[in-house]
């Protein structure tokens, strides 16, 4: 039962549109006889209807619906799929879903093909267009949504006051990979069943810092300059072997680090090792990941958490091993992650806030 569907009273007669959720286990109801709007326990409400503000151009409008909530939702439809977008707030929505082939051969500008275009009511679920396997490819480029919020009155005096929503603007690449895939389709709160979800703004979740804030900045630069700093050469060293610059964790295994490989190196390890032998890991998001698009906060979180534990298998059998994860400070999401798989599936380390001095607040070192 969600906030738009209709339902038919099982105790008594009538039934209405649900347009809220009051304490535990009722629900309120615009009563379609009065327009009054009633609590009824849940149990005695049965959907007859679901989505019914589409039909019936409904402008729900509750009382917790005023921040913006709104996604894409993909779906399999028989041997295809459909596309559609849920919008989970007091404000109607302008919609334009696009894609793109991107960068044409030789000089030949991109070309936007505009799939739907249309308005989207309060707590409505509209589908915007279906299409099959063979044209997977075609609907699954670059992807442009614009969605400008505004709420409709029905006269200049009958309008009701509104803040000004910012336009909701979202780029991605739309993997093709993901649709095909059984376990991309998961529970969530936009539509009644599994869905492929791509969250295009939800302002009742504080969003995970994509970008680190200037503190996390300035501790990612003193990194990368302690990682790529070299050692003054120790006098009469005239061997002419590589001077040793550490060790970093790249693709599944260790590697010596030297003079000539540490700028190469750099970008792809996972785990660096400074000259005085601690060990790092950088988690940020836009640190172990080119681009973002096309992930929510569910989805990256998850990457960074595949990372961690990653990590700590490199290095499980280096008894007495310290090591660094730099995880920002931020909300505390992705440190509060950590600290539990550290306690579910690490219980034999130990683990404490790292160097306030090197690392601020956004690290926690962890001893094997």
């Amino acid at each position: 039962m969600k906030i738009g569907d209709r339902v038919r009273f099982l105790n008594q007669t009538g039934g209405g549109i649900v347009v809220g959720f009051g304490r535990k286990g009722w629900v309120t109801v615009e009563d379609d006889q009065e327009g009054f709007e009633i609590p009824v326990p849940e149990k005695e409400c049965v959907v007859v209807e679901e989505n019914a503000v589409a039909a019936e151009g409904k402008n729900i409008q509750t009382k917790d619906g005023e921040k913006l909530n709104v996604a894409l939702a993909y779906d399999k439809a028989g041997a295809g799929f459909v596309c559609s977008i849920a919008n989970e707030c007091n404000y109607s929505l302008l919609v334009t879903y696009i894609v793109s082939n991107g960068n044409r051969q030789g000089s030949a500008p991109a070309e936007y093909f505009t799939l739907y275009a249309g308005e989207v009511l309060p707590y409505e679920r509209k589908e915007m267009f279906k299409f099959g396997k063979e044209e997977l490819n075609d609907f699954s480029k670059k992807v442009i949504v614009r969605a400008i919020p505004f709420k409709r009155g029905t006269g200049i005096k009958k309008i009701a006051p509104a803040a000004l929503k910012p336009v909701i603007e979202k780029d991605f690449i739309l993997d093709p990979m993901n649709l095909l895939k059984d376990g991309m389709y998961k529970e969530n709160e936009y539509t009644p069943g599994k869905s492929y979800i791509i969250t295009l703004v939800n302002e009742n979740v504080k969003e995970l810092p994509l970008l680190q804030n200037d503190e996390d900045e300035k501790l990612r630069q003193a990194l990368k300059e302690k990682f790529l700093g070299e050692a003054a050469p120790a006098a009469g060293n005239l061997s002419g072997r590589k001077e040793s610059a550490g060790k970093a964790f790249v693709n599944g295994k260790w590697i010596e680090v030297t003079k000539g490989t540490k700028d190469a190196v750099e970008d792809k390890a996972l785990i660096k090792s400074s000259s005085n032998g601690i060990l790092e890991v950088d988690l940020h998001a836009n640190a172990l990941l080119e681009t973002t698009a096309g992930m929510d906060n569910t989805a990256i979180l998850k990457y960074q958490m595949e990372k961690f534990n990653e990590a700590m298998k490199a290095v499980l059998r280096k008894k007495g091993q310290r090591i660094v994860f730099i995880h920002g400070k931020g909300d505390g999401v992705l440190r509060k992650a950590i600290l539990t798989e550290l306690k579910t599936k690490y219980p034999a380390c130990r683990w404490q806030d790292a160097s306030f001095k090197e690392y601020g607040y956004g690290a926690t070192m962890v001893t094997v």
